[in-house]
């Protein structure tokens, strides 16, 4: 019912300059070449590994130094951006086997060559970074895989087509396990992503404690916002 998702290709970059220098903003861009995702998709995943580099369908921008209030003053005069698109694990595959950082020249040249064309794409949108790089990192699924733990680079879990969230599956693919005291968390029994992991986790707890955490945080959300309004009266009282 469930199958692995996609590997993960993502561009971490350094720049000498403000947003305001660069024209750098908060907001995140997915970026696509064509208006029919499945089908763009579809093919990119057919190439071959030789043909995948030059022919990249989409990539998810953001800025992180844009969005941290306190970057200005951890690092003034510095930006930084994160590039991502998606990957097959089989491009990558025969270098599984060797170690991180030390995989060869082959290797390298054959990331680069997707981290330069994603970066002058990302460029098109920001043209004031290409002149302002001083730093680049290239992560591919084996990167994820070692540093995450992420089976076949897929750091967004389960992949997420329309059977994973049939209600079979979903049903069948719950937190608790036939094996005494092993349950499962995370992305895999929700959905992908940070939101994902983290309600993933609050079913896992739900599970072990045989009760309902989300009720729980409810009455505590019910009784901050209780809490604030009081604060924010007495205030109000002594600003009178």
């Amino acid at each position: 019912m469930m199958k692995h998702a996609r590997g993960s290709f993502l561009i971490f970059s350094g720049f000498d300059g403000t947003e305001e220098e660069l024209g750098l903003t908060s907001t995140n861009f997915w970026m696509f070449k064509n208006n029919d995702m499945d089908k763009s998709m579809e093919h990119f995943f057919s190439l071959s590994k030789e043909e995948a580099p030059d022919n990249i369908p989409m990539m998810f921008i953001t800025i992180p130094s844009s969005k941290d209030p306190e970057a200005k003053i951890r690092h003034p005069g510095k930006s930084c951006m994160t590039i991502l698109t998606m990957v097959k694990y089989e491009w990558f595959e025969e270098w599984k086997d060797t170690t991180v950082r030390k995989r060869g020249d082959e290797y390298y040249s054959y990331k680069m060559r997707f981290a330069k064309n994603l970066f002058d794409w990302a460029c098109t949108v920001f043209p004031k970074i290409k002149d302002k790089l001083v730093f680049q990192e290239v992560a591919t699924p084996l990167s994820n895989a070692h540093y995450l733990g992420a089976q076949r680079g897929a750091m967004y879990s389960a992949e997420h087509n329309l059977d994973r969230f049939h209600a079979e599956a979903v049903a069948r693919n719950r937190c608790n396990t036939p094996i005494k005291n092993l349950y499962m968390s995370g992305q895999d029994v929700f959905s992908c992503g940070i939101a994902g992991a983290l309600h993933g986790g609050l079913l896992c707890a739900s599970a072990v404690l045989d009760h309902i955490v989300y009720i729980d945080l409810l009455f505590l959300k019910k009784k901050l916002k209780r809490r604030k309004a009081r604060e924010m009266a007495q205030l109000a009282k002594k600003l009178e």
